[in-house]
């Protein structure tokens, strides 16, 4: 199945006593620390995409709250291998962004990353190692600590199937 022309990003948070906490993942074939992201699959909505990347990296069997977030970023196309199966003149690719919440909810890593760390806004934001990741990551903290997130999307089967 190819690839759709967008990414998404997901920001896995939550709350333990009065403190939030956010997920920061290693890639195991970069080496840097970023959040849950990958692409959508052909006939994939951004939202199905999100709940699937979301199901696969950390190991989900249950469905979990998901915000969308205004963050978006823009990735060269030229950085996937699909690339050639998109329509011609594209040269980006949107990257839409999303937030988890895991409040309770274990997390088993997929074998695309080899650690998971759970920090506060700071040592999350240091950690990580692309700039659309900190911006999401700043609008959700932001959200959290007004208490403004949008109503959660995604009411679609779990877990979910390919292209589902």
């Amino acid at each position: 199945m190819h690839r759709a022309p967008f990414q998404v990003l997901v920001l896995p948070f939550r709350t333990v006593g009065a403190q939030t906490e956010f997920a920061v993942l290693r890639r195991e074939d970069m080496n840097v620390w970023q959040a849950v992201a990958g692409g959508g699959e052909a006939g994939e909505s951004p939202v199905q995409a999100a709940i699937r990347e979301a199901s696969e990296e950390l190991g989900l069997d249950e469905p979990v709250p998901l915000y969308p977030l205004q963050t978006t970023a823009s990735i060269p196309a030229r950085f996937f291998s699909d690339r050639d199966s998109w329509p011609a003149g594209t040269y980006v690719i949107p990257e839409h962004s999303f937030a988890a919440d895991l409040t309770g909810v274990e997390v088993k890593i997929s074998h695309e990353h080899t650690d998971v760390q759970w920090l506060d806004f700071l040592a999350a934001h240091n950690a990580l190692r692309f700039d659309s990741n900190r911006t999401a990551l700043g609008e959700l903290h932001e959200r959290l600590a007004a208490a403004d997130l949008p109503l959660p999307v995604g009411d679609h089967q779990w877990p979910p199937t390919a292209g589902a």
